[in-house]
């Protein structure tokens, strides 16, 4: 098995966590919800719950150095085999690759926008752009996606060291830059405040039920937890080296990087008068509106913008599927070409459903209860299925395995004070936290 490096494995595992979940997602999620009682539910847990179970899924790579199936079949005590099931938690990356690719696809049709100097210059003509492209112009929005899905599936055919540690090499920097730029820019607009009150200032008559499992649920999807991609990377991960250091600074860098895309986005929205609770049309709508009337710099801050995104998306979209590849290689001794030609034409298909749910030609035939199959697709796996994979392993591991093997896990890394009060909390604190938010949302 190729091994990441140390920077390597941090920059992939960071690229994984630091996508659309953190950019695009945080930010409306955050608008729809209330802001600060958003964030507040997001940080509690994000560190209860997010932090402890992303050290459960390092634990349990590092220890069986397989595939998700196998490392939950190869721990297991003896009569309870049927743990392994657990690690079909990797079908959840496949899901989330299949419509996480559709949004890249729309990010690309706007950068090309930007390029060309088509971005609209009313709040209407925003709307009618957004509405007509999602609802009418198929072909762009099968060549786009189309570009995308290759795009994805030529990294992934280099495997982990030439194509995911290399990518996250480039594109991880250059994100960080892009965006301590947009910061930077937006610190000096007088909407700053109200973005930084928004975000931050003390308002809990919004919380619900709702609320905090869509909050648990944004935490899990922006580490990318209970997916296996975590647990996977963490096969590649070198022995040598404080492991728990390093997921302390991915987290951290992943939280960073939601806050500031968050400040970023609602300085832009409330500078310019617009809906902070327009939904997952929010980079579409108003942003773009925005950037078209700031001139010269908003056509600048719109390419940097948009190109952060696709940057970031692309990160974490390759690293949806690796999980799955990982088990068909490793289960079927498959190549990874052939690995990758079965996954990406699997996410293809279903991505190219979910793109059609969101037509006016086949919205209709698409969509269940109150919901499109593109919207399902995000409500399943962010609200269920990574939450659950999440209870699952905290119990696996909390309750399972005995105490002293898990401690061994640990390498020595985590002991103490520390180590006790993180087996409390993947015993009960996020196991009971998790399941109780999910009772209270049905």
């Amino acid at each position: 098995m190729i091994r990441f490096s140390k920077v390597g494995y941090i920059l992939a595992t960071a690229g994984s966590a630091i996508g659309l979940g953190a950019i695009w997602k945080f930010p409306y999620m955050t608008g729809q919800n209330g802001g600060m009682a958003f964030v507040f539910v997001f940080t509690l847990a994000f560190l209860l719950f997010g932090i402890s179970v992303f050290i459960v899924e390092i634990f349990f790579g590092r220890a069986s150095r397989q595939n998700a199936i196998s490392t939950f079949a190869s721990l297991a005590p003896k009569n309870m085999g049927f743990l392994k099931f657990g690690g079909w938690m990797i079908f959840s990356g496949v899901l989330i690759f299949s419509f996480y690719v559709v949004v890249l696809g729309w990010l690309l049709h706007y950068l090309f926008l930007v390029i060309a100097g088509g971005l609209p210059k009313s709040l209407e003509a925003a709307e009618v752009l957004w509405v007509e492209f999602i609802g009418g112009e198929i072909p762009y929005q099968l060549l786009w996606h189309f570009v995308i899905v290759a795009l994805c599936a030529y990294i992934l055919s280099k495997g982990v060291k030439k194509g995911i540690e290399r990518l996250n090499f480039i594109l991880m920097p250059l994100l960080l830059l892009i965006f301590i730029g947009l910061l930077g820019y937006s610190m000096f607009q007088d909407s700053f405040k109200q973005s930084f009150e928004f975000l931050f200032t003390p308002d809990f008559s919004k919380l619900n039920a709702k609320v905090i499992v869509e909050a648990i649920g944004q935490a899990f999807f922006s580490l990318s937890l209970g997916v296996g991609v975590i647990l996977t990377y963490s096969n590649s991960i070198p022995k040598e080296g404080n492991f728990i250091r390093y997921t302390i600074i991915i987290a951290l860098l992943n939280f960073i990087f939601c806050l500031i895309a968050g400040l970023v986005v609602f300085t832009f929205i409330f500078g310019y008068g617009a809906e902070p609770s327009s939904g997952p049309g929010l980079v579409f709508i108003s942003l773009p509106l925005i950037f078209a009337n700031m001139g010269v710099s908003g056509d600048i801050i719109a390419f940097l913008f948009f190109v952060a995104l696709i940057f970031a998306g692309i990160t974490s979209a390759v690293s949806m599927l690796e999980p799955f590849n990982a088990y068909l290689m490793e289960a079927f001794h498959w190549s990874r070409k052939k690995t990758n030609f079965f996954s990406i034409g699997i996410s293809y298909v279903l991505g190219v459903f979910a793109l059609f749910s969101n037509t006016a030609l086949m919205s209709e035939a698409l969509s269940f209860f109150d919901k499109n199959l593109f919207g399902w697709f995000d409500y399943i796996t962010s609200s269920f299925m990574l939450p659950l994979a999440g209870v699952f392993m905290c119990i696996y591991m909390g309750w399972i395995l005995k105490k002293d093997k898990v401690y061994a896990m640990s390498g020595g890394y985590l002991k103490g004070i520390y180590f006790q009060s993180w087996y409390f909390t993947i015993r009960f604190i996020a196991p009971i936290g998790i399941i109780v938010a999910m009772i209270n949302l049905i």
